[in-house]
């Protein structure tokens, strides 16, 4: 577990300073610009960020209710619960103080279910 979780944080550090730019699209046809828009949102540094971040909230608050409960339904909505909420939070917050997106809260939820998900596999 401690590994899982220094891997995540080195992950978060390397999406900062190593995000590169979306492919940009020369045909403007109808499936190139939805394609484009998905390569947009996934190589976006803020959006993988918000993906790793809530990642590491939802698998670390994910294992520990577990380990104490022993119940996985119960582990499972608080870790999505954690990672979700802390992603709204932070919307909230960027109401007054910031720059709100619903792709940000998009990447939260992503994040957060791939972090119940990875947790949920037995080793």
């Amino acid at each position: 577990m401690r590994l899982l979780i220094i891997i995540l944080i080195n992950w978060s550090c390397a999406a900062q300073s190593l995000a590169p730019t979306p492919p940009s699209v020369s045909d403007p046809s109808a499936v190139q610009y939805a394609v484009s828009q998905v390569q947009q949102f996934t190589f976006a540094q803020d959006k993988q960020l918000h993906m790793g971040g809530c990642f590491v909230l939802s698998s670390i608050t994910s294992a520990i209710v577990y380990n104490k409960t022993r119940n996985r339904k119960r582990a499972i909505i608080t870790g999505l619960a954690v990672g979700i909420g802390a992603g709204l939070l932070k919307e909230i917050y960027d109401i007054k103080y910031g720059d709100p997106s619903i792709d940000d809260l998009i990447a939260d939820i992503i994040g957060s279910t791939a972090g119940v998900a990875v947790i949920r596999i037995n080793f």
